[in-house]
């Protein structure tokens, strides 16, 4: 009895201990992505794209819209320019149409609802890790998704990825976690609202939602074929079923919508969808080494062997145990990492849903060879460590991917991270010295403090690294890209220039004139930049003019226009500088530059 009611009292406070360590993390980590987050300087592409799609939302929130008054004509297969804007699923948008709505038109609206979701999924990340393996395991991969310089990056903004992805990660999650929860107690309900969370994860971000049938459809085929015992669980054909029918109940009404309102972007979209299996979409082809030897090193930086080594590590493990835990998050890593890399289309962000199994994988590595389950563990866990501060490191080239688009070539980002592969084999070759360590000295009893000193020397190394790690986390947010220029143009276009008016920005940088449309509430054209020619102004002014817009050129360089002048002024953009700008209206009787 007394035995029980120790034991009874550890548990407690071994449960209230990781309830302390999660609400710092939180606590940290939460405030942390609120740093700088309003900053104004919208990213160019996709942020910037869903600002304007979820600003427009708040005139009518069915109607997706890029251009919400097209004055010129345009294609509807060119997702860059259209009016009708179907080029992603609702949900995330009009996550930030609410946050609009509450907060009004700002970039701090803009990225709260990423900050909130990314915040709750460090969350899922625990409990998922908790109940997978245990509550150690849980601290350590919420500790390093809660501080991930990637995932920081796309909450800002400042990635080829923003809120949309978040959202595919928090509603993958979310599934996820209900389909753990439904296998472990058989409850069809369970199996239902995790068809319900996928079918939001593909309203965020389309199949690439399907990862948890996937998950779902290998687990009831390993038990099936005796390769995994669920201990209790349970999982049918008829479960994975309702997990797939509520999934398409959640997705018809929306799919059904855009078919019969908008049939041709809804059909050309989807083509889009799955052309990114087969064709170079974007420039975004490249050879199947992209994801592992590039992409993937930015969301794992510094440590991005100790997670190829855990991975390795529990794939033996998952062969000999037979377990749910190890099993579960290998299925969802490897159904989101190898499909991609023999997909013909490879994107930066594709991967970020693989994030929370493979953070898990590296913590269950660490959190077993703390508690000294097997020296296998305390062996991968050194040996990494100290491959990498051994071995030099890289860092990813996606920003250049424009150079590396050599789909001839078969492995061409293999031989330009190769630093990876000295890397593994410098871990091979330690790890195999500490196997045949273990062989030579385990009947000695001073060869268990001698593992613990590897433990302490793999903590401290990784402590160092945590720091690091944490530091990236920071950088993001010190970066704070704030560009008043355009959100003080556009405000005062609110104010003072009709509905109706159609405006030309004379700005060479590129996607500037997707700020001033976000922040103008009024549709915005480029005059000329490095991808798009000089434009006939008079020309489309005229059509403008036919359509009921008033055309207007927005300038901002030293470039003077033969047209009355009907604004101007300078905005500050901090320490003292200012720039000048110069609003004309297109009168219909003038028809040339002045240099």
């Amino acid at each position: 009895m007394r035995s029980n009611l120790v034991s009874t009292n550890i548990n407690r406070l071994k449960w209230l201990r990781s309830k302390i360590w999660m609400l710092c993390i939180l606590l940290s980590s939460g405030p942390l992505l609120l740093r700088n987050l309003g900053h104004r300087g919208l990213t160019y592409w996709d942020e910037s794209f869903h600002a304007i799609v979820a600003r427009n939302l708040t005139k009518h929130p069915l109607k997706f819209t890029l251009y919400d008054q097209p004055w010129l004509s345009y294609d509807y297969k060119g997702w860059g320019g259209n009016h009708i804007w179907l080029h992603k699923p609702p949900v995330a948008m009009w996550e930030i149409y609410l946050s609009h709505c509450v907060l009004g038109i700002n970039a701090f609206a803009l990225r709260l609802p990423s900050a909130i979701t990314a915040t709750i999924a460090v969350w899922l990340t625990y409990r998922i890790a908790a109940d997978l393996f245990d509550r150690r395991t849980g601290i350590i991969a919420a500790f390093l998704q809660g501080f991930n310089p990637f995932l920081f990056a796309s909450v800002h903004g400042y990635r080829y990825s923003d809120h949309i992805d978040i959202a595919l990660l928090f509603w993958v999650q979310v599934s996820c976690w209900l389909l753990l929860r439904a296998i472990r107690t058989g409850k069809i309900r369970l199996y239902a609202l995790s068809g319900v969370g996928m079918g939001l994860a593909y309203l965020s971000k389309s199949y690439l939602a399907l990862i948890t049938f996937g998950i779902a459809f290998v687990v009831w085929l390993a038990v099936r074929i005796k390769l995994l015992d669920l201990e209790g669980g349970r999982i049918r054909l008829r479960d994975i079923g309702v997990q797939l029918l509520t999934s398409i109940l959640t997705v018809a009404p929306w799919a059904t919508y855009c078919f019969i309102r908008y049939p041709k972007e809804f059909i050309w979209e989807h083509k889009r969808v799955l052309d990114h299996l087969n064709t170079d979409i974007e420039s975004w082809g490249a050879t199947w080494d992209r994801p592992l030897f590039d992409y993937m090193i930015l969301f794992y930086p510094v440590f991005y062997v100790a997670v190829i080594a855990a991975v390795l590590c529990l794939i033996w493990v998952m062969f000999r145990r037979r377990k749910l835990g190890e099993f579960f998050i290998l299925a969802w890593a490897i159904g989101v990492i190898v499909p991609h890399s023999y997909a013909f289309t490879k994107t930066p962000s594709a991967t970020m849903i693989a994030a929370p199994p493979l953070l898990i994988c590296l913590a269950v590595i660490i959190s077993r060879a703390w508690e000294r389950k097997d020296w296998i563990y305390t062996a991968i866990w050194f040996a990494s460590m100290l491959a990498i501060t051994i071995v030099d490191g890289g860092r990813s080239l996606v920003e250049g991917r424009d150079q590396f688009d050599t789909i001839q070539k078969s492995i061409p980002f293999i031989e330009t991270n190769f630093w990876i592969i000295n890397q593994l084999i410098a871990f091979a070759v330690i790890f195999a010295v500490l196997a045949a360590g273990y062989r030579l000295i385990r009947g000695f009893a001073w060869h268990k403090w001698m593992w613990w000193g590897f433990r302490i020397v793999a903590l401290g190394i990784g402590l160092i690294l945590a720091k690091g790690y944490v530091d990236s986390a920071v950088d993001v947010t010190d970066r704070n890209v704030d560009d008043p220029l355009y959100t003080t143009i556009g405000r005062r276009i609110q104010r003072e220039l009709p509905e109706n008016a159609c405006l030309f920005l004379d700005d060479p940088q590129v996607g500037t004139h997707f700020f001033l449309m976000y922040y103008a509430d009024r549709s915005t054209y480029v005059i000329e930049n490095q991808y798009h020619p000089l434009r006939d102004i008079l020309k489309d002014a005229m059509q403008v003019r036919e359509a009921g817009g008033i055309p207007y050129i927005v300038a901002v360089t030293e470039k003077a226009y033969e047209f009355p002048i009907v604004m101007e002024g300078e905005a500050m953009l901090g320490d003292g500088r200012t720039k000048a700008y110069r609003v004309y209206e297109i009168a219909e009787d003038k028809n040339k530059v002045k240099e």
